[in-house]
């Protein structure tokens, strides 16, 4: 080669790569990898630590001496089992909810009911002690001072699916009735106090909608079980217990129930002597997600979530906690950027679990001892990313153009921040479901490779209180999906994106509202990419097949005509105008269509039924079948495929060397 020629050809290479693609990216294989740790609790003597992995399609249980490190035993469930929540039953035993899930979407929202295993640490006497069928059930309290039992709310067909409160064996699965809550048909939750002690139950009827609720709320107070008047502003008041206070005389719940429009949920406290309720805590954006306990286990604050979490420390907790108070805002501080929990505490309040994550740093985990004042790391999810390469998500706030407040998420590529090349990427629910602030896998890949992404929770979405929720109902394809287009074009007019480079993107939900994007807005997406998507809406109404609409039993198809009269459509013909597979002949974005073979939640024939009328007008696509898979893929192989394959997509289309990008002049 000439060498005035190659020198040439390496300038043109050197102009037409991106800042961010200088640096060597993290590949797919480890930002999609398997986690080496989910979640991690101590036992209540502190002598081990019980920890959840990831491990082909399975979530294991791993049990570990705490001071040697030594592993003692796993527990696994087999093909698509999942270890989805455990607790310490006793110092030597543990109890496990196992689930089947089979996508890595399903685990948002799985229906299925799950099974009740317990193990001793050392992996011996182990025994399903509670069998997912007729029954379900809720942990209200592991009462790991009584090495038997733990406390459950059962919930059997044959009450109607009111919760029993019940002592369960963790040996051998045996259940002692306990004959301790309001008589009330009604019913819908129990809690328990610090002591195990039900204390606390919720009543909730519900009418032929889902925003024609009545809610009922029980204490008890010296013995006997009274009801709470809450002063509601509202028809239709929320209701969610939250936890009691150190010495059981006050129980603390989240409600929107002083609040007659645009509400969010704060947190309360309610007097079990003096009957008062007082509002501790709201964020005028964002709902109340949970409290804030001090190492010890006690209550002293709350918080919210926009952007990183929002803490609010109590007055009065503050104070009679001076020193536990002090050891939280330690730990706070020492985690400036990121959002910090202690997730487990043992019996002595010495010793605690953190969990503590960011957009920069996949979840981590840490032991502290209060007494030494020290933090131990433990592992890390993810110890193979470069969190040096990792970059900031921005919180940002859009008006739509009704108005409305919109919140939303921006990733930017490292060094960059305009005429970026953007993938819009739109989650699943919709409703009740939100994207948070935090580590994103995806974000984070294609930022690697110079994307920006952007993520809006339109009207629909959670952690906005119910009105925000609720105006999204009957506005698939309507308002949810115009708050989409308001988001990309935001950006477009802050000069954030290249208006020739945008691409929309989403999973279950999101793979619908990225088809009706294309189709509403067909000069505004270069390309579009949906995932295991909903696509026949006039389908879906009718019942689709998905494990939602199989209708077993007259409650499920009272639930799943509730869920779509109120929240989707009324009929399945008024969904045909904003069906996707009624309306391909407007697309002009390239399309690439990913499904998993076995999908219970979204039926794979959704993707076959767009793939027939794509063809039928002779419309172009990629194409992307993953057998043994479900509602997003789980197995490592396949996630790496679909995104190193959803990168060439985004490359051919809207990259550096894209249709839309321009092309590289020719050598002389």
């Amino acid at each position: 080669m000439h060498k005035k020629f190659l020198i040439l050809v390496l300038a043109l290479v050197a102009f037409f790569v991106t800042p961010a693609l200088a640096e060597e990216t993290i590949p797919a294989e480890i930002m999609f990898g398997n986690a080496l740790v989910r979640s991690v609790v101590i036992s209540p003597d502190g002598k081990h630590l019980a920890f959840t992995f990831e491990e082909d399609t399975e979530v294991k249980l791993g049990v570990m001496e705490r001071e040697s490190k030594k592993i003692l035993t796993s527990f696994g469930f087999g093909e698509n089992m999942h270890v989805t929540s455990f607790g310490w039953a006793s110092d030597s035993r543990l109890v496990m909810s196992v689930n089947e899930v089979t996508g890595s979407l399903d685990r948002l929202f799985a229906r299925r009911p799950p099974s009740l295993y317990a193990a001793n640490v050392d992996g011996t006497q182990r025994q399903q002690i509670f069998e997912a069928g007729f029954s379900g059930y809720q942990i209200l309290d592991t009462l790991p001072d009584d090495p038997r039992h733990i406390l459950i709310a059962r919930y059997h067909f044959g009450d109607d699916g009111e919760p029993k409160g019940n002592l369960l064996d963790i040996y051998d699965g045996d259940l002692t009735f306990l004959d301790d809550q309001p008589l009330d048909p009604d019913m819908a939750g129990l809690v328990a106090d610090n002591d195990g002690n039900l204390r606390g139950a919720v009543a909730v009827k519900v009418g032929d909608t889902l925003d024609d609720v009545d809610i009922r709320l029980y204490v008890k107070k010296e013995g006997k079980w009274e009801t709470v008047d809450l002063p509601s502003q509202r028809p239709r008041p929320m209701v969610n217990f939250m936890g009691f206070s150190a010495d059981n005389t006050q129980i603390y719940f989240s409600s929107n129930h002083d609040m007659p429009q645009n509400d969010t949920m704060g947190v309360f406290r309610y007097d079990f002597e003096t009957g008062d309720i007082e509002l501790m805590f709201r964020d005028d954006e964002s709902d109340a997600r949970g409290l804030l306990y001090t190492p010890g286990r006690k209550v002293l604050g709350a918080y919210s979530v926009f952007g990183p979490a929002d803490y609010a420390l109590f007055d009065d907790q503050v104070e009679a906690l001076a020193t536990e108070a002090g050891l939280l805002v330690g730990l706070l501080n020492a985690f400036p950027d990121d959002n910090v929990f202690i997730t487990s505490t043992t019996r002595d309040g010495r010793l605690s679990t953190l969990a503590v994550t960011g957009d920069r740093r996949p979840p981590e985990f840490f032991l502290f001892d209060s007494e030494a004042r020290k933090v131990e790391f433990l592992s890390s999810s993810h110890p193979d990313i470069d969190k040096d390469k990792l970059v900031p998500m921005e919180p940002v706030r859009i008006t739509a153009r009704d108005g409305l407040v919109l919140h939303a998420l921006l990733t930017r590529p490292k060094d960059a921040k305009k005429n970026l090349p953007l993938i819009v990427n739109v989650h699943g629910g919709p409703f009740g479901i939100y994207d948070s602030w935090g580590f994103n896998d995806e974000a984070q890949y294609f930022a690697q490779h110079g994307y920006a992404t952007l993520q809006v929770n339109f009207r629909g979405s959670g952690n906005r209180g119910t009105d925000f929720q609720q105006a999204g109902w009957r506005e698939w394809g309507g308002k949810m999906q115009d708050d989409v287009t308001d988001a990309t074009r935001w950006a477009i007019e802050q000069g954030i994106a290249d208006p020739e480079r945008v691409c929309i993107y989403g999973g279950s939900y999101g793979g619908y509202a990225t088809l009706m994007g294309v189709i509403k807005e067909p000069d505004l997406y270069a390309c579009g990419v949906g995932y295991v998507g909903v696509y026949d809406l006039t389908w879906f109404r009718e019942g689709d097949g998905s494990d939602f609409s199989r209708n077993f039993g007259r409650e499920s198809r009272e639930n799943f005509e509730r869920f779509m009269s109120s929240a989707v459509g009324p009929t399945p013909e008024s969904l045909r105008p904003y069906s996707p597979v009624h309306h391909v002949e407007k697309i002009k974005a390239e399309l690439f269509i990913v499904h998993g073979e076995d999908d219970v939640r979204v039926p794979v024939g959704h993707s076959y039924r767009l793939r027939d009328a794509l063809d039928k007008i002779g419309k172009d696509y990629e194409w992307m079948i993953k057998e043994k898979e479900g509602h997003g893929f789980y197995q490592v192989p396949n996630r790496v495929d679909l995104y190193e394959s959803m990168l060439a997509f985004f490359e051919n289309h809207i990259g550096p060397g894209g249709p839309s990008s321009g092309e590289a002049p020719s050598a002389p």
